[in-house]
């Protein structure tokens, strides 16, 4: 009868120590890997939409009017949130903590970046890496309202150096050299005899064929009369508004004394959302939280609003 071989049991736990030694160089490597792409800064080259081919974000592509790249599965996802948070928007019209109790993000952008300083003057941009990859071939950015300050102009050359940027203020201001062209003018509904509009800008400039990829407003309370002018010129020769991809403004409670100010917020946001402008960003203005606050709006196809 022939003798049962014993497991060579140094060779079995040999194996199992080589086996355990190579998972473990995996996961180190795997580590190394991941903390060097968060840590490297922005990639050399992008490739767009997050390497999906266009027949699988057909949808996404048409409802962003080209701008986002998802899946239908996750883009259907993202509208049904749209619409979740869109019907809770306009809580309450109370003027203590207005804003903390009203009108919320409802797009969520996953490349988002504060371009320009920290603090007061900056601004936040969804995904503006998508400008370099837009089939026009200069971007056009409005910065209306500067104070001297022209880190946000900076920053924007620097990431998208085609940049043409103008900016706007009723100071006796100076671009930097190569970075934007400075407008000493007043900003508003036009209507007054002292504003310009943003169509007389555009009319003066010859930009009015033109889309403007980044409008920044920044001007103290006159964004009211800025927005309200633009919607209702446009409604009211039945043309449509010029294309601006996103506004990124600061909103102002106004006085408190008025009690048409928390109406008038309410009916902007909504002239925001019947243009077919998206919130993708809110945050306070932490020198007065409780009456002023920052907004990004991205404008996307009418259809992304519909059912």
């Amino acid at each position: 009868m022939a003798r049962k071989r014993k497991p060579n049991l140094f060779i079995s736990n040999t194996n199992k120590v080589l086996i355990l030694l190579i998972f473990a160089i995996l996961l180190a490597l795997e580590y190394v890997y991941l903390t060097r792409m968060q840590t490297s800064g922005e990639p050399a080259s992008f490739t767009p939409a997050f390497d999906l081919s266009s027949e699988k974000c057909q949808l996404s592509m048409v409802q962003s009017d080209g701008w986002f790249c998802d899946p239908d599965s996750d883009w259907k996802r993202r509208k049904a949130i749209h619409y979740a948070q869109d019907q809770r928007n306009h809580v309450s019209d109370e003027r203590y903590l207005f804003f903390q109790n009203n009108w919320e993000p409802t797009v969520h952008c996953a490349f988002e970046r504060r371009i320009g300083k920290f603090g007061d003057g900056g601004k936040w941009i969804c995904d503006i890496h998508r400008f370099k990859e837009s089939t026009d071939p200069s971007v056009l950015v409005y910065s209306f309202g500067s104070n001297d300050d022209f880190s946000f102009e900076i920053a924007v050359k620097k990431n998208l150096p085609e940049a043409e940027i103008h900016t706007f203020d009723m100071g006796l201001y100076e671009c930097p050299t190569d970075i934007c062209t400075y407008h000493r003018a007043r900003i508003g509904n036009g209507r007054d005899g002292r504003s310009q509009s943003l169509q007389m800008i555009m009319e003066k400039l010859g930009h009015e064929q033109r889309q403007i990829h980044i409008l920044k407003v920044d001007i103290e309370g006159s964004e009211y009369d800025l927005f309200e002018e633009l919607f209702r010129r446009s409604r009211k020769r039945r043309k449509p508004i010029p294309y601006i991809r996103q506004i990124l403004f600061e909103i102002h409670l106004g006085n408190e004394y008025d009690p048409e100010a928390v109406q008038r917020i309410h009916r902007l946001f909504k002239l925001f959302r019947a243009n077919n402008y998206a919130i993708f960003h809110k945050e306070p203005n932490l020198f007065s939280a409780d009456s002023c606050f920052e907004y990004g709006m991205i404008r996307l196809n009418p259809t992304f609003f519909g059912p």
